[in-house]
C-alpha cells in the first residue's frame, strides 16, 4: 500500500517529538534525583552537627557517657527529624540508639569496609551501609571527637523517600508529556496538512498539465520555497501550453505547406498518365511540377536546418573574415531581379569590417536578408547597408524601401512558417523559413538580430556578432 507524505512526515514529526519528550523526561528525572540526593544528604549532615552539640553538651554536663540521658535526647530528635540516629564506639559497637530497647543494632558491629570509608568529615552514602541496615537508604556517619574518646554517629532516613519522589516525578512527567504531545499532535496534524496541501494541489495541477490541460493554473499565497516551485510549475505550464500551440501550428503549417504542391504535383501527373493533358503540353506542366518538387525540397531542408539548430547539432566553424565580399557576392546571385525592378543599391563604405563567425553559416543569413530585401522592395525603390561598432561587437543593417510592416506583424516575422499578408501575394512560393533560420544562426553565434519598419517607407534587419579577435582591444 503507498504510504502518502502526509502519513511519512507527521509519523517523522511524531517519532522525534516523541523522543525529545522521553530524552527531556529522562534528563530530568536524573538531574532531580541528583538533586533530591544532595538535598537529602544535606538535610543529615546539618541535623548532624545538632546531634554533636547534643552529645557534647551531655558529655561536659555528666562528666562523661551518659547514654540513658542520650537516649532520651535521641528519641525526640528522632521523631522530630525522621530519621534513626545510633551512637557507637570506633569500633562500631551502637552505644546509644534512638530505636526502642533493644535496639536492632543491638550485638551489632559496623563491617569493617564501611568503617574504614568514615572520617571527621563525613560519610554520605545511599546504601545498607554493608548490611548494618536492613534495606537502602540515606545514611550520613561522622566521626567525633570528645576529650580522650572518640565516638561514631550515624543518622539514617527513616523513609525510602527516594521512591516515593521518583515515582511522584514520573507520574508528573507522564501527566504532562501527555497533555503536551496531545496539545503537540493537533498543532502538528494540522501544521502538516497545511504545510503539504500544496504539494497536493500541485501535484493534481502537474498532472492535468502532463495530460495537457493547461486551463487551470495554480494559485500562489506563500512567498517562500513552495510558493516559488508553484510559480515555476506555472511558468512551466505555459511554456508547454505555447510549446503545444506552436507544435500544433507547426504541424498546420507543415501539412498545409506539403499539402498544396503534392497535390499540385499529383493531379498534374495523373493528368499526363491518363490522357486528360495534351502532349504538346506536358513538357509545359513538367516545369510545374519540378517547381513544385524544389520547393518541396527548400521546405524540407530549411525544417532539417532549424532542428539542427535547436538540437544543438549545428557545429560552428568560425574564424575572422570581411562579411563586405560575402555581401557583393550575395547581390551578385540577385542581379537579374535587381535589374528588372530597377533597383537602387547603397553600400556604405566598410573596408576592413571583419567579424568572427562562421563564414558558410553567415552567408547564409546574408543571403536569406538579401532575398528578403529583394523580395519585397517596391519597383524602382532602394537596397542599403550600413555597418556599425561598439566595442566588440558589430552590426550590419539592411534596409529596402517598401510598404514596410504593420505593428502587428513586426513580433511575428521570425517565427516558423509566419508569413505577412503582402508575402502571400508577392511570393506564394515561400515557406515562410527564412527569417526563423536566420534568428537561429544569430542566436547559435551569440548575437542579437533585430527588425524596425515604418508603413509605406522601408524595412531594416540589423544583426550583431563579434568583431574579428584580431581587432579587438
Amino acid at each position: 500500500m503507498r504510504k502518502s507524505i502526509f502519513t511519512e512526515f507527521f509519523c517523522l514529526c511524531a517519532a522525534v517529538f516523541i523522543s525529545a519528550v522521553i530524552c527531556i523526561g529522562v534528563v530530568l528525572m536524573l538531574v532531580s534525583e541528583e538533586h533530591y540526593k544532595a538535598n537529602r544528604f544535606n538535610y543529615l549532615s546539618v541535623k548532624t552537627e545538632m546531634i554533636v552539640d547534643a552529645v557534647r553538651a551531655s558529655f561536659e554536663e555528666n562528666g562523661g557517657l551518659d547514654t540513658e540521658e542520650l537516649t532520651d535526647i535521641f528519641k525526640p530528635l528522632s521523631e522530630s527529624l525522621g530519621t534513626d540516629i545510633t551512637l557507637t564506639d570506633p569500633d562500631g559497637v551502637a552505644l546509644v540508639c534512638s530505636e526502642a530497647s533493644p535496639c536492632s543494632h543491638a550485638g551489632q558491629k559496623i563491617a569493617p569496609q564501611a568503617l574504614s570509608r568514615i572520617t571527621e568529615d563525613g560519610l554520605s552514602e545511599l546504601s545498607s551501609f554493608n548490611g548494618y541496615y536492613d534495606n537502602n537508604s540515606f545514611i550520613y556517619a561522622r566521626r567525633i571527637t570528645i576529650g580522650e574518646n572518640t565516638y561514631i554517629i550515624l543518622q539514617r532516613l527513616v523513609s525510602n523517600s527516594l521512591t516515593g519522589h521518583m515515582l511522584s516525578l514520573a507520574a508528573a512527567l507522564i501527566i504532562s508529556a501527555a497533555v503536551i504531545l496531545s496539545a503537540a499532535f493537533a498543532v502538528m496534524y494540522t501544521a502538516v496538512k497545511r504545510l503539504l496541501s500544496p504539494i497536493r494541489e500541485m501535484t493534481l495541477a502537474a498532472k492535468r498539465f502532463g495530460e495537457g490541460d493547461f486551463s487551470e493554473k495554480l494559485h500562489v499565497t506563500d512567498e517562500n520555497e513552495l510558493g516559488y516551485l508553484a510559480t515555476t510549475l506555472n511558468d512551466m505550464a505555459g511554456s508547454l501550453e505555447q510549446l503545444e500551440e506552436t507544435r500544433k501550428s507547426f504541424i498546420s503549417n507543415v501539412s498545409h505547406e506539403l499539402k498544396t504542391p503534392m497535390t499540385t504535383i499529383g493531379g498534374f501527373v495523373d493528368g499526363i498518365l491518363d490522357g486528360t493533358i495534351p502532349k504538346e503540353q506536358h513538357r509545359h506542366y513538367m516545369k510545374i511540377v519540378s517547381a513544385e518538387v524544389s520547393r518541396l525540397s527548400r521546405l524540407v531542408r530549411s525544417m532539417l536546418n532549424i532542428s539542427k539548430y535547436e538540437a544543438g547539432e549545428l557545429k560552428l566553424s568560425t574564424e575572422d573574415f570581411d562579411i563586405l565580399p560575402i555581401i557583393l557576392q550575395t547581390l551578385t546571385n540577385f542581379e537579374k531581379k535587381i535589374d528588372e525592378k530597377n533597383i537602387d543599391v547603397q553600400i556604405e563604405s566598410a573596408d576592413g569590417f571583419r567579424i568572427n563567425a562562421d563564414p558558410d553559416l553567415i552567408g547564409q543569413v546574408v543571403y536569406n536578408l538579401v532575398e528578403n530585401a529583394v523580395k519585397f522592395v517596391d519597383k524602382g525603390g532602394s537596397i542599403s547597408f550600413s555597418f556599425g561598432t561598439d566595442g566588440n561587437t558589430r552590426s550590419v543593417s539592411i534596409r529596402n524601401s517598401g510598404e514596410g510592416l504593420k505593428k502587428q506583424e513586426i513580433s511575428k516575422v521570425f517565427e516558423r512558417f509566419y508569413k505577412t499578408d503582402e508575402s502571400r501575394g508577392i511570393d506564394p512560393g515561400g515557406v515562410g523559413l527564412g527569417l526563423s533560420i536566420v534568428s537561429s544562426i544569430i542566436k547559435l553565434h551569440g548575437g542579437k538580430i533585430t527588425v524596425s519598419s515604418e508603413p509605406n517607407r522601408y524595412t531594416e534587419f540589423t544583426f550583431s556578432l563579434s568583431k574579428a579577435e584580431a581587432d579587438r582591444r
